[in-house]
Order: structure tokens, then C-alpha cells, then sequence
């Protein structure tokens, strides 16, 4: 996680900073070794100031309240983000639905 949001987004990460909140088994659906473990962080602080890194792989990065999520958000993630004020901890998605 700390390696993955220093080249995506821009920003130093500590251990301290981060909690595990959320487990999802996932079939990707997008190729044929489709099967993934996607886990969701949390931080508390970060040093930097969060920019796009990688502009061929994402158009735009904002903040938006988990009550007023876009509609063009990642399915499985904003199932995720749904989740997360009920305590939900793991989840699964995508089996089943080929």
C-alpha cells in the first residue's frame, strides 16, 4: 500500500498511518486468471499532496461524501465503500455472475 500510493497518487504513507478495513474475494471477470484478494485500506495522516501519477490509467481523482458516490463509480468498489459504515469487513463479488 505504501509503495502503490507513492507512484499512483503522490504520497508518503506510514504503517502507523494505515488499518485494514475491508477483504474482498473478487472474480475480475477480465481475464483468464480472473481471481483477485482486494484489500482496502484506511489512512490517518499522509505527507504530500494528492495528485494523478498516472493519467493514462485515470482521468480524475476526487473526494466525493460515501453518502453522494458517483455514478460512474467501480461497482465492486463503491459496494466496498457502501459497506464500510455497517462494520462489513469481507465481502465477495463477481462469482457466479459469468
Amino acid at each position: 500500500m505504501i509503495r502503490e500510493a507513492k507512484e499512483e497518487v503522490g504520497i508518503e504513507l506510514t504503517h502507523e498511518n494505515l488499518e485494514v478495513v475491508h477483504v474482498m474475494h473478487r472474480d475480475s471477470q477480465a481475464d483468464e486468471s480472473n481471481e483477485r484478494i482486494d484489500i482496502f485500506f484506511t489512512a490517518s495522516g499522509w505527507k504530500g499532496e494528492i495528485k494523478n501519477m498516472e493519467p493514462n490509467k485515470c482521468d480524475d481523482l476526487s473526494w466525493f461524501d460515501l453518502k453522494d458516490l458517483q455514478e460512474n463509480t467501480i461497482d465492486y468498489v463503491k459496494n466496498v465503500l457502501e459497506g464500510l459504515g455497517g462494520g462489513i469487513q469481507y465481502s465477495e463479488h463477481g462469482w457466479g455472475e459469468k
